[in-house]
């Protein structure tokens, strides 16, 4: 009966219709994803429905063919507007939920101010809670209320009016319109504009950062590049202003950056970037950043460049030059027409952004953790350790220099970080044993550094690229020292010795620059604005405190301070239009040196192993990860503790042990000037 049963199992396959094709596989068998041979067993049903006892079906399926291509992309088209017209209307509500949320806050904060002054006026104010806890240290947002302006960073109302500038070749009718920022008034200039800037970026930062070909300003044509690169064309616009090559040049600065800001969201975040003219905008955001004005190192946009410039780079296989086919699939990878220049270009690039990378992670007091000195790539290997000693053209030997002083800069950071982080009571190492693993890594890492001072700085380089290189690699020094500014098993006059270094290399970046009077402060790139900010609090913290050794001293840091003050940061006669830039370096320096030189040395304290807490000569004291913000924060700390201090806790300031810092009784006269409070500034 079984076998009759089968025999009347069938093979079924349905009539074919006009544009059906009828499948070789029955259902059951795509149904459970097995190899069917219906074909085989026709007309019988396939083996594993015979097993099934079961018929054997096959599907018909019927092709679309009256839906055209043009239909699809149409259809496609039209959801794209209205995706544009969706998310135009969500930023418009944003951006008006944002100003409600200004005008709201401001009306709370003149809301705050007036009961804070109605309470100041009926009773002494308390201290805050924190100063009663055993923590010593308040948020950080909170230490730098205290250098907040009253007045926020503002855009002009209106957008400057270009004046045109003529050239025998240009075409007037041709203008460029930024307005990627719709609370922002556009900003317009003309073509003959442009090229004016352009030719200044060529001229007066095109050797920072020296990615593009040497003939790229000369063939460039403005109109499509603008078209195909609009991003790039603005943040050479944008950069090329700060050396005030035309009229209201600082207007126009403050106009674009904003505008900017929204097109690097739309050409970096809301789009998949697909060309490395993307990277090349970044490099040059994080080489002369936008300002900030913001107490978090999280509202640091370059921060956020560094992170998509860095995973575009990988995207793209800027790390795989030979193999670079394989990553830019889709994407616009050429600069140049030639293969070999190319390929150098795009070296460049991938260098540069190593080293904006370690350059910005180190100031903001960020360790690199991805870095441990064997997972370095093949061209960053190269670079650094081959490329170095070889001949090549002053563009990539100073970009080999950088590189390999911010990669002897990472490793700087994690040794010394890694130090620091050993005092914790889990450390394994001994109190002597540490004191004695951090000397070594100070000797070891001065050594390091003065070798390489005899390796990059030849006479074959020009004087220029020999001052770059000297500022870069004095300021790997000053990184060095700030470690030594904090607690260690050391005597005053060793200390002292610490202080002498830090002043003789704070000297030689200021007599470098000093030998290149063209540039200003804000024309700089940060390899070398960063070293002149740290050396300018150096320098102040020293002047502040009783460490020096003689009055003559004193007198020679007042005097190395105010030329490097006035003539770099404060000179030019636009420096009230740039202010802004530079704002909150200012009010560090103008309000620390307000403060009372007893009361800095009355709060030079550190805590023993008893967690008492006992006078100090160290210079940074209060922070608890000692990396290069250490001493911003030191200074910001202090001014914030003297803003809030309250009388009634305070100890006398006027009674000091002035033995702790090496100075005996007779020298009435140098207690007499620490004592006078003499501003740093003339």
């Amino acid at each position: 009966m079984q076998t009759q049963s089968k025999n009347r199992l069938r093979l079924i396959i349905p009539a074919s219709r006009d544009g059906a094709k009828v499948l070789k596989s029955c259902v059951r068998c795509r149904k459970h994803k097995t190899k069917c041979d219906a074909a085989d067993t026709n007309p019988l049903p396939c083996t594993h429905c015979a097993k099934k006892s079961v018929n054997c079906t096959l599907e018909v399926i019927t092709t679309q063919a009256n839906r055209s291509t043009i239909d699809i992309v149409e259809k496609l088209a039209g959801e794209v507007e209205d995706l544009k017209v969706v998310l135009d209307k969500m930023l418009s509500r944003k951006n008006e939920m944002i100003n409600l949320l200004i005008e709201r806050g401001n009306q709370m904060r003149a809301i705050a101010e007036k009961e804070l002054q109605e309470k100041q006026q009926k009773e002494q104010v308390a201290p805050p809670p924190y100063r009663k806890s055993r923590s010593v240290t308040p948020p950080v947002s909170d230490i730098q209320s205290c250098i907040n302006s009253p007045e926020e960073y503002r855009v002009p109302a209106t957008a400057p009016v270009d004046h045109e500038i003529a050239f025998n070749d240009g075409d007037s009718s041709q203008r460029f319109t930024i307005a990627s920022n719709r609370m922002i008034d556009p900003l317009t200039i003309s073509l003959s504009t442009a090229r004016l800037l352009f030719s200044n970026y060529e001229r007066n930062f095109n050797q920072f950062l020296p990615i593009f070909p040497d003939n790229f300003f000369q063939d460039i044509d403005l109109v499509s590049f603008q078209a195909e690169n609009d991003l790039l064309f603005w943040c050479i616009i944008n950069v090329s202003y700060l050396n005030n090559p035309v009229e209201q040049s600082a207007s126009s600065y403050r106009v674009v950056t904003e505008h900017i800001k929204s097109l690097v969201v739309e050409k970096c975040w809301l789009q998949t970037p697909r060309s490395v003219y993307v990277i090349s905008s970044l490099l040059i955001l994080t080489t002369w950043p936008l300002p900030n004005n913001t107490s978090k190192i999280t509202d640091n946009l370059c921060v956020k460049f560094i992170s998509t410039m860095k995973s575009l780079s990988l995207q793209f296989g800027l790390h795989k030059l030979e193999f670079i086919d394989e990553f830019s699939h889709k994407t616009k990878m050429n600069i140049s027409q030639e293969v070999n220049l190319n390929n150098m270009i795009r070296e460049r690039i991938y260098k540069f952004i190593n080293i904006n990378s370690n350059y910005w992670l180190i100031n903001l007091g960020l360790s690199n953790n991805n870095y441990n000195g064997f997972t370095q790539d093949y061209i960053i290997n190269k670079a650094t350790n081959v490329d170095i000693f070889n001949k090549t053209n002053e563009g990539d030997q100073y970009i080999n220099s950088l590189l390999k002083i911010s990669m002897i800069q990472s490793k700087l950071n994690e040794n010394m970080n890694d130090l620091i982080g050993s005092t914790s009571d889990s450390s394994l190492l001994l109190p002597n044993q540490l004191n004695i693993s951090k000397l070594i890594n100070f000797n070891m890492f001065e050594i390091i550094i003065d070798d390489l001072n005899k390796i990059l700085v030849r006479d074959d380089n020009s004087v220029v690229l020999n001052n770059l290189i000297k500022i870069s690699i004095e300021f790997t020094k000053l990184q060095l020292f700030v470690y030594s500014l904090s607690k260690s098993d050391i005597t005053v006059d060793e200390y002292k010795q610490y202080i002498n270094k830090i002043l003789t290399s704070c000297l030689i970046i200021f007599s470098s620059q000093f030998e290149d009077n063209s540039l200003n402060f804000n024309q700089l790139p940060i390899h070398y604005k960063f070293p002149i900010k740290l050396a300018l609090f150096f320098m102040i913290r020293v002047f502040k405190s009783p460490i020096l050794s003689s009055l003559g001293d004193y007198k020679l840091v007042k005097e190395k301070f105010n030329q490097m003050y006035n003539n770099i940061l404060m000179g030019g006669k636009n420096h009230s239009e740039w202010s802004f830039l530079n704002a909150r370096l200012i009010k560090v320096i103008q309000k620390f040196n307000e403060v009372d030189n007893c009361y800095i040395i009355s709060k030079m304290q550190r805590r023993n192993e008893k967690n008492q807490l006992v006078p100090s000569f160290f210079l940074i004291n209060q922070m608890k990860s000692y990396l290069i913000l250490s001493l911003n924060y030191e200074l910001i700390w202090l001014v914030y503790e003297n803003e809030n201090k309250n009388s009634k806790t305070d100890r006398n300031i006027t009674d000091i042990n002035w033995d702790n810092f090496g100075i005996k009784g007779n020298k009435k006269e140098f207690v007499d000037y620490i004592k006078s409070n003499e501003s740093i500034f003339y």
